[in-house]
Protein backbone atom coordinates (compact mmCIF):
# COMPACT_ATOMS: atom_id res chain seq x y z
CA UNK A 1 0.00 0.00 0.00
CA UNK A 2 2.79 2.23 1.10
CA UNK A 3 4.37 1.15 -2.29
CA UNK A 4 1.40 2.27 -3.84
CA UNK A 5 1.23 5.39 -2.26
CA UNK A 6 4.49 6.73 -2.99
CA UNK A 7 4.21 6.15 -6.71
CA UNK A 8 1.00 7.88 -7.23
CA UNK A 9 2.89 10.98 -5.62
CA UNK A 10 5.72 10.54 -7.36
CA UNK A 11 3.88 10.30 -10.85
CA UNK A 12 2.24 13.97 -9.68
CA UNK A 13 5.06 15.78 -9.17
CA UNK A 14 6.30 14.38 -12.27
CA UNK A 15 3.34 15.48 -14.18
CA UNK A 16 2.95 19.12 -12.07
CA UNK A 17 6.90 19.88 -12.78
CA UNK A 18 6.37 19.64 -16.57
CA UNK A 19 3.48 21.80 -16.57
CA UNK A 20 5.24 24.42 -15.00
CA UNK A 21 8.34 23.91 -18.03
CA UNK A 22 5.75 23.75 -20.60
CA UNK A 23 6.11 27.37 -23.64
CA UNK A 24 3.71 29.96 -22.81
CA UNK A 25 1.89 31.36 -26.38
CA UNK A 26 1.16 34.94 -25.77
CA UNK A 27 -0.11 37.44 -28.48
CA UNK A 28 0.05 40.75 -27.93
CA UNK A 29 -2.32 43.42 -29.51
CA UNK A 30 -0.18 46.05 -31.85
CA UNK A 31 -1.49 49.36 -34.01
CA UNK A 32 0.01 47.59 -37.36
CA UNK A 33 1.72 50.10 -39.52
CA UNK A 34 0.53 50.70 -43.35
CA UNK A 35 2.39 48.95 -45.97
CA UNK A 36 5.50 50.24 -47.52
CA UNK A 37 5.53 52.48 -44.93
CA UNK A 38 9.06 55.19 -45.30
CA UNK A 39 10.72 55.52 -41.93
CA UNK A 40 9.98 59.31 -41.00
CA UNK A 41 13.21 61.42 -40.68
CA UNK A 42 13.46 64.86 -40.23
CA UNK A 43 13.75 67.44 -43.07
CA UNK A 44 16.66 68.54 -44.71
CA UNK A 45 17.21 72.39 -44.98
CA UNK A 46 17.03 73.51 -48.43
CA UNK A 47 21.05 74.38 -49.85
CA UNK A 48 20.83 77.85 -51.50
CA UNK A 49 21.67 77.64 -54.99
CA UNK A 50 24.57 80.37 -55.94
CA UNK A 51 23.36 81.99 -59.29
CA UNK A 52 25.41 84.27 -61.22
CA UNK A 53 23.33 87.09 -63.39
CA UNK A 54 24.95 87.31 -67.09
CA UNK A 55 23.72 90.13 -69.59
CA UNK A 56 22.60 88.64 -72.87
CA UNK A 57 24.62 88.88 -76.00
CA UNK A 58 24.37 91.97 -77.19
CA UNK A 59 22.96 92.88 -81.10
CA UNK A 60 26.12 94.15 -82.75
CA UNK A 61 25.14 97.27 -84.04
CA UNK A 62 26.05 97.43 -88.17
CA UNK A 63 28.63 99.75 -89.44
CA UNK A 64 28.14 102.63 -91.73
CA UNK A 65 28.93 101.89 -95.38
CA UNK A 66 30.65 104.45 -97.05
CA UNK A 67 31.19 104.20 -101.25
CA UNK A 68 33.28 106.50 -103.69
CA UNK A 69 31.10 107.71 -106.72
CA UNK A 70 32.60 109.49 -109.75
CA UNK A 71 31.02 111.36 -112.45
CA UNK A 72 32.47 112.64 -115.67
CA UNK A 73 30.97 115.43 -118.46
CA UNK A 74 30.59 115.15 -121.56
CA UNK A 75 31.79 111.81 -123.56
CA UNK A 76 31.74 113.32 -126.97
CA UNK A 77 33.11 111.82 -130.33
CA UNK A 78 33.70 114.29 -132.79
CA UNK A 79 35.25 114.64 -136.27
CA UNK A 80 38.88 115.68 -135.31
CA UNK A 81 38.70 113.22 -133.21
CA UNK A 82 37.93 110.60 -135.19
CA UNK A 83 40.65 111.15 -137.77
CA UNK A 84 43.44 111.51 -134.71
CA UNK A 85 42.11 107.79 -133.45
CA UNK A 86 42.62 106.35 -137.19
CA UNK A 87 44.88 104.00 -136.83
CA UNK A 88 45.46 101.08 -140.00
CA UNK A 89 41.92 101.79 -141.27
CA UNK A 90 40.22 101.15 -137.52
CA UNK A 91 39.38 103.65 -135.17
CA UNK A 92 41.40 103.66 -131.37
CA UNK A 93 40.32 105.30 -128.57
CA UNK A 94 42.12 104.15 -125.42
CA UNK A 95 44.75 106.41 -125.39
CA UNK A 96 42.77 109.23 -125.02
CA UNK A 97 41.69 107.96 -121.31
CA UNK A 98 45.34 106.33 -120.26
CA UNK A 99 45.92 108.99 -117.51
CA UNK A 100 42.61 108.76 -115.67
CA UNK A 101 41.60 105.24 -115.89
CA UNK A 102 43.11 104.37 -112.93
CA UNK A 103 41.07 107.50 -111.25
CA UNK A 104 37.75 106.20 -112.64
CA UNK A 105 38.42 103.14 -112.07
CA UNK A 106 39.11 103.26 -108.79
CA UNK A 107 35.41 104.60 -108.21
CA UNK A 108 32.82 102.04 -106.31
CA UNK A 109 30.49 103.67 -109.35
CA UNK A 110 31.41 105.91 -112.04
CA UNK A 111 29.13 108.03 -114.23
CA UNK A 112 29.29 110.06 -117.79
CA UNK A 113 26.97 111.48 -120.31
CA UNK A 114 27.49 109.89 -123.03
CA UNK A 115 26.66 112.69 -125.93
CA UNK A 116 26.75 110.05 -128.74
CA UNK A 117 25.23 107.92 -130.87
CA UNK A 118 26.89 104.09 -131.31
CA UNK A 119 24.53 103.23 -134.09
CA UNK A 120 26.08 100.67 -136.62
CA UNK A 121 25.09 101.45 -140.43
CA UNK A 122 25.12 105.19 -140.18
CA UNK A 123 27.92 107.68 -140.90
CA UNK A 124 30.41 108.21 -138.12
CA UNK A 125 30.71 112.25 -136.98
CA UNK A 126 31.17 114.49 -140.03
CA UNK A 127 32.16 117.80 -140.33
CA UNK A 128 30.16 120.23 -138.58
CA UNK A 129 29.11 123.50 -138.60
CA UNK A 130 30.49 126.34 -137.46
CA UNK A 131 29.56 129.59 -135.59
CA UNK A 132 31.52 132.89 -134.84
CA UNK A 133 31.63 133.25 -130.76
CA UNK A 134 32.53 137.28 -129.70
CA UNK A 135 33.94 137.81 -126.65
CA UNK A 136 34.66 141.40 -124.74
CA UNK A 137 37.32 141.30 -121.75
CA UNK A 138 37.10 144.03 -119.37
CA UNK A 139 39.10 146.39 -120.98
CA UNK A 140 36.62 146.27 -124.16
CA UNK A 141 38.99 144.01 -125.82
CA UNK A 142 36.83 141.56 -128.21
CA UNK A 143 37.94 137.94 -129.28
CA UNK A 144 36.17 136.38 -131.89
CA UNK A 145 36.94 132.94 -132.15
CA UNK A 146 35.04 130.39 -134.77
CA UNK A 147 33.95 127.43 -133.29
CA UNK A 148 31.53 124.18 -133.95
CA UNK A 149 27.96 124.85 -133.26
CA UNK A 150 27.74 120.89 -132.47
CA UNK A 151 24.65 120.21 -134.24
CA UNK A 152 26.19 118.18 -136.87
CA UNK A 153 24.87 113.89 -136.10
CA UNK A 154 27.29 112.49 -133.69
CA UNK A 155 28.13 108.86 -134.42
CA UNK A 156 30.55 107.40 -132.90
CA UNK A 157 32.47 103.81 -133.58
CA UNK A 158 32.23 100.54 -131.42
CA UNK A 159 35.92 101.15 -130.54
CA UNK A 160 34.58 104.48 -128.83
CA UNK A 161 32.36 102.68 -126.48
CA UNK A 162 34.75 100.09 -125.98
CA UNK A 163 37.41 103.00 -124.60
CA UNK A 164 34.82 104.36 -122.33
CA UNK A 165 33.96 101.87 -120.67
CA UNK A 166 37.46 100.34 -120.54
CA UNK A 167 38.64 103.13 -118.82
CA UNK A 168 36.36 102.63 -115.60
CA UNK A 169 33.03 103.94 -116.43
CA UNK A 170 29.75 101.89 -115.08
CA UNK A 171 26.94 104.20 -115.68
CA UNK A 172 26.20 106.13 -119.58
CA UNK A 173 23.44 108.70 -119.43
CA UNK A 174 21.96 109.58 -122.58
CA UNK A 175 19.45 111.98 -122.60
CA UNK A 176 21.08 114.78 -124.30
CA UNK A 177 19.71 116.76 -127.73
CA UNK A 178 21.98 114.66 -130.20
CA UNK A 179 20.27 111.19 -129.28
CA UNK A 180 17.70 111.72 -132.01
CA UNK A 181 20.21 112.47 -134.40
CA UNK A 182 19.32 109.34 -136.70
CA UNK A 183 15.63 108.63 -135.12
CA UNK A 184 14.84 105.60 -133.51
CA UNK A 185 16.51 102.98 -135.21
CA UNK A 186 19.79 105.36 -133.99
CA UNK A 187 17.99 105.26 -130.25
CA UNK A 188 17.37 101.07 -130.71
CA UNK A 189 20.64 100.44 -132.09
CA UNK A 190 22.72 102.81 -129.30
CA UNK A 191 20.86 100.87 -126.70
CA UNK A 192 21.65 97.59 -127.60
CA UNK A 193 24.93 98.01 -127.93
CA UNK A 194 25.51 99.30 -124.31
CA UNK A 195 23.52 96.20 -123.03
CA UNK A 196 25.87 94.10 -125.57
CA UNK A 197 28.59 95.70 -122.90
CA UNK A 198 26.62 95.82 -119.86
CA UNK A 199 26.63 99.07 -118.96
CA UNK A 200 24.21 100.56 -117.19
CA UNK A 201 21.71 103.47 -119.13
CA UNK A 202 19.44 105.74 -118.72
CA UNK A 203 17.82 108.54 -120.71
CA UNK A 204 16.71 106.79 -123.37
CA UNK A 205 15.01 103.83 -124.50
CA UNK A 206 14.45 100.99 -127.26
CA UNK A 207 11.04 100.32 -126.24
CA UNK A 208 8.58 101.56 -123.39
CA UNK A 209 8.49 98.75 -121.03
CA UNK A 210 12.64 100.01 -120.36
CA UNK A 211 11.25 103.24 -118.98
CA UNK A 212 11.91 102.41 -115.35
CA UNK A 213 13.47 103.62 -112.91
CA UNK A 214 17.26 102.89 -112.44
CA UNK A 215 18.38 101.84 -109.27
CA UNK A 216 21.77 100.12 -108.63
CA UNK A 217 22.62 99.02 -105.57
CA UNK A 218 26.30 99.53 -104.69
CA UNK A 219 27.70 97.82 -101.48
CA UNK A 220 24.08 97.74 -100.09
CA UNK A 221 23.30 101.78 -101.06
CA UNK A 222 20.60 101.98 -103.69
CA UNK A 223 21.90 104.58 -106.35
CA UNK A 224 19.01 106.05 -108.53
CA UNK A 225 19.99 107.69 -111.23
CA UNK A 226 17.74 109.80 -113.85
CA UNK A 227 18.73 111.61 -116.90
CA UNK A 228 16.52 114.27 -118.72
CA UNK A 229 16.96 116.58 -121.69
CA UNK A 230 15.60 119.76 -122.10
CA UNK A 231 16.77 120.18 -126.10
CA UNK A 232 16.31 117.90 -129.10
CA UNK A 233 17.87 118.63 -132.49
CA UNK A 234 15.36 116.44 -134.12
CA UNK A 235 12.04 115.66 -132.61
CA UNK A 236 10.43 112.31 -132.65
CA UNK A 237 6.99 111.53 -133.26
CA UNK A 238 4.54 110.65 -131.19
CA UNK A 239 5.36 107.11 -132.07
CA UNK A 240 8.50 107.42 -130.35
CA UNK A 241 8.05 110.30 -128.00
CA UNK A 242 8.59 108.09 -125.04
CA UNK A 243 12.38 107.18 -126.05
CA UNK A 244 13.83 109.73 -124.47
CA UNK A 245 13.04 111.61 -121.24
CA UNK A 246 12.65 115.45 -122.10
CA UNK A 247 12.28 117.02 -118.58
CA UNK A 248 9.01 118.21 -117.33
CA UNK A 249 7.71 118.42 -113.84
CA UNK A 250 5.33 116.28 -113.74
CA UNK A 251 7.98 113.66 -115.07
CA UNK A 252 10.61 114.27 -112.53
CA UNK A 253 7.97 114.26 -109.94
CA UNK A 254 7.25 110.89 -110.64
CA UNK A 255 10.41 109.63 -110.99
CA UNK A 256 11.72 110.42 -107.88
CA UNK A 257 8.43 109.00 -106.19
CA UNK A 258 8.59 105.91 -107.84
CA UNK A 259 12.65 105.65 -106.92
CA UNK A 260 11.80 106.27 -103.25
CA UNK A 261 9.09 104.08 -103.53
CA UNK A 262 11.77 101.18 -104.67
CA UNK A 263 13.63 101.53 -101.79
CA UNK A 264 16.15 103.96 -103.45
CA UNK A 265 18.73 105.80 -100.74
CA UNK A 266 19.99 108.30 -103.07
CA UNK A 267 18.55 110.04 -106.09
CA UNK A 268 21.14 111.47 -108.95
CA UNK A 269 19.35 113.71 -111.43
CA UNK A 270 21.40 114.49 -114.26
CA UNK A 271 20.07 117.51 -116.90
CA UNK A 272 20.68 118.65 -120.11
CA UNK A 273 19.88 122.17 -120.04
CA UNK A 274 21.05 125.59 -120.35
CA UNK A 275 23.54 127.77 -123.22
CA UNK A 276 26.08 126.26 -124.89
CA UNK A 277 29.73 127.93 -124.85
CA UNK A 278 28.88 130.09 -121.74
CA UNK A 279 30.07 129.72 -117.86
CA UNK A 280 26.29 131.08 -117.02
CA UNK A 281 23.96 129.27 -115.83
CA UNK A 282 20.75 130.50 -117.18
CA UNK A 283 17.84 131.87 -114.91
CA UNK A 284 15.40 128.54 -116.68
CA UNK A 285 18.42 126.29 -115.52
CA UNK A 286 17.97 127.49 -111.49
CA UNK A 287 14.74 127.83 -111.54
CA UNK A 288 14.36 123.68 -112.75
CA UNK A 289 17.36 123.12 -109.87
CA UNK A 290 15.03 124.48 -107.62
CA UNK A 291 11.83 122.27 -108.31
CA UNK A 292 14.33 119.09 -108.67
CA UNK A 293 15.93 119.56 -105.49
CA UNK A 294 12.03 120.36 -103.78
CA UNK A 295 10.97 116.90 -105.73
CA UNK A 296 13.27 115.07 -103.67
CA UNK A 297 16.85 114.94 -105.77
CA UNK A 298 20.22 114.64 -103.48
CA UNK A 299 22.52 115.72 -106.06
CA UNK A 300 22.08 117.43 -109.25
CA UNK A 301 24.20 117.28 -112.48
CA UNK A 302 24.47 119.43 -115.46
CA UNK A 303 25.42 119.27 -119.22
CA UNK A 304 25.44 120.78 -122.24
CA UNK A 305 27.41 124.02 -122.38
CA UNK A 306 30.74 122.08 -123.65
CA UNK A 307 32.33 123.87 -120.87
CA UNK A 308 32.15 124.44 -116.73
CA UNK A 309 29.71 125.94 -114.96
CA UNK A 310 29.27 127.05 -110.61
CA UNK A 311 28.33 124.27 -107.98
CA UNK A 312 26.11 125.91 -105.45
CA UNK A 313 23.69 124.79 -103.10
CA UNK A 314 19.94 125.05 -103.23
CA UNK A 315 18.36 124.72 -99.27
CA UNK A 316 15.45 122.65 -98.87
CA UNK A 317 13.35 121.12 -95.91
CA UNK A 318 15.46 117.99 -96.21
CA UNK A 319 18.68 120.07 -96.13
CA UNK A 320 21.17 121.27 -98.68
CA UNK A 321 21.17 120.00 -102.20
CA UNK A 322 24.25 120.53 -104.58
CA UNK A 323 23.80 121.86 -108.01
CA UNK A 324 26.54 121.57 -110.68
CA UNK A 325 25.25 123.50 -113.88
CA UNK A 326 27.83 121.74 -115.89
CA UNK A 327 30.70 119.64 -115.98
CA UNK A 328 32.48 120.55 -118.94
CA UNK A 329 33.57 118.45 -121.71
CA UNK A 330 34.86 115.39 -120.34
CA UNK A 331 36.94 114.52 -123.71
CA UNK A 332 36.05 116.82 -127.31
CA UNK A 333 37.69 118.22 -130.04
CA UNK A 334 36.43 121.37 -129.46
CA UNK A 335 38.57 124.24 -129.97
CA UNK A 336 38.35 126.85 -127.53
CA UNK A 337 39.93 126.68 -124.45
CA UNK A 338 36.63 126.93 -122.39
CA UNK A 339 36.00 123.36 -124.15
CA UNK A 340 38.98 121.47 -122.90
CA UNK A 341 38.63 122.72 -119.25
CA UNK A 342 36.31 119.82 -117.23
CA UNK A 343 36.25 117.80 -114.03
CA UNK A 344 36.20 114.37 -112.38
CA UNK A 345 33.72 114.75 -109.38
CA UNK A 346 34.35 112.56 -105.83
CA UNK A 347 31.34 111.96 -103.76
CA UNK A 348 31.66 109.84 -101.21
CA UNK A 349 28.30 108.45 -99.37
CA UNK A 350 27.86 106.86 -96.19
CA UNK A 351 24.53 104.93 -95.09
CA UNK A 352 24.05 104.91 -91.31
CA UNK A 353 21.96 101.84 -91.20
CA UNK A 354 20.66 103.12 -87.01
CA UNK A 355 19.45 106.11 -88.20
CA UNK A 356 18.64 104.80 -91.77
CA UNK A 357 20.05 107.61 -93.40
CA UNK A 358 22.39 107.82 -96.53
CA UNK A 359 24.34 110.98 -96.38
CA UNK A 360 26.64 112.96 -99.03
CA UNK A 361 30.09 113.34 -96.40
CA UNK A 362 32.51 114.11 -98.85
CA UNK A 363 32.01 115.91 -102.09
CA UNK A 364 35.56 117.27 -104.21
CA UNK A 365 36.73 117.14 -107.41
CA UNK A 366 39.71 116.90 -109.78
CA UNK A 367 40.09 119.53 -112.61
CA UNK A 368 41.14 117.90 -115.93
CA UNK A 369 42.32 119.21 -119.21
CA UNK A 370 41.37 117.93 -122.51
CA UNK A 371 44.59 118.03 -124.70
CA UNK A 372 47.52 116.93 -126.98
CA UNK A 373 50.32 114.96 -125.59
CA UNK A 374 53.17 113.03 -127.12
CA UNK A 375 50.46 110.03 -126.32
CA UNK A 376 48.65 111.21 -129.06
CA UNK A 377 45.13 114.17 -130.07
CA UNK A 378 42.69 114.61 -127.19
CA UNK A 379 43.78 112.74 -124.35
CA UNK A 380 42.37 113.69 -120.88
CA UNK A 381 44.99 115.05 -118.34
CA UNK A 382 44.23 115.21 -114.43
CA UNK A 383 44.91 118.62 -113.27
CA UNK A 384 44.67 117.65 -109.18
CA UNK A 385 48.12 118.93 -106.95
CA UNK A 386 49.85 115.91 -106.86
CA UNK A 387 49.51 114.99 -110.70
CA UNK A 388 50.42 118.02 -111.67
CA UNK A 389 53.77 118.12 -109.52
CA UNK A 390 54.60 114.60 -111.35
CA UNK A 391 53.95 116.24 -114.93
CA UNK A 392 55.90 117.44 -117.98
CA UNK A 393 53.07 119.65 -118.63
CA UNK A 394 52.48 121.72 -115.56
CA UNK A 395 52.21 124.92 -116.91
CA UNK A 396 49.38 124.19 -118.89
CA UNK A 397 47.53 121.74 -116.32
CA UNK A 398 48.04 125.06 -113.29
CA UNK A 399 46.53 127.23 -115.42
CA UNK A 400 43.71 124.79 -116.61
CA UNK A 401 43.28 124.24 -112.57
CA UNK A 402 43.07 127.67 -111.94
CA UNK A 403 40.39 128.33 -114.86
CA UNK A 404 38.24 125.58 -113.39
CA UNK A 405 38.50 126.56 -109.44
CA UNK A 406 37.71 130.22 -110.78
CA UNK A 407 34.36 128.85 -112.10
CA UNK A 408 33.71 126.04 -109.56
CA UNK A 409 34.96 128.00 -107.04
CA UNK A 410 36.05 125.88 -103.54
CA UNK A 411 33.23 126.20 -101.29
CA UNK A 412 30.79 123.67 -102.07
CA UNK A 413 32.84 121.20 -103.09
CA UNK A 414 36.74 121.15 -102.55
CA UNK A 415 39.43 120.51 -105.46
CA UNK A 416 41.62 118.15 -105.32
Amino acid sequence: MKRILLGVICFLMVFVSGCQNAPVHVIAQTTPSPANSPTPCATPEPTPIKTTTTDPTPTPVPQPTQITLMVAGDLLCLYSQLNAARQDGEYQFDYCFGEVKEIISSADLAIGNLETLVAEGYAYTGRAPTQTITETAEDGTETVTTVSDGNTKINAPESYLGAVIACGFDVLTNANNHIYDHGADGIVKTVSKLDEYNVYHTGAYATEEEKTPLIIDVEGINIAIFAYTTILNNHPGNSSAYMVDRYSEELVSADIAAAKEAGADYIIVCMHWGNEHTHNPTRSQKNMAEYIANAGADIILGSHSHCTQPIETIETERGSVPVIYSLGNFISSMAKTMHNDSVILRLVLEKNYVEETTSLISFTYIPTLCTDTSTGRFVVLPASLESIAGSGMASALENSRERTIDVLGDTVATPE
